[in-house]
């Protein structure tokens, strides 16, 4: 059976957003996580958190995402 296809506007799809302290997976973490779940033009949800990745966030990611230490001490790891 062959799949239907749909109208992208009619999809429902989710877009993630992550902001890291650096770009390196072995020794980088995740600091905020944020999704929107939308259907064509239209927001259908919308979800944020900080994360406490347990290791001081780089000056340079600071700056570059605005998210400082005291943004995520205590949020979930």
């Amino acid at each position: 059976m062959r799949p239907t296809l749909t109208h992208p506007r009619e999809e429902t799809l989710v877009a993630l957003d992550l902001e890291t302290t650096g770009l390196d997976p072995k020794s980088d973490r995740v600091i905020e996580v944020g999704a929107v779940k939308f259907r064509g033009d239209d927001e259908i949800a919308r979800f944020a958190t900080m994360v406490n990745p347990r290791m001081a966030i780089p000056q340079f990611a600071s700056n570059l995402t605005g998210i400082s230490q005291s943004d995520v001490e205590m949020s979930p790891e």
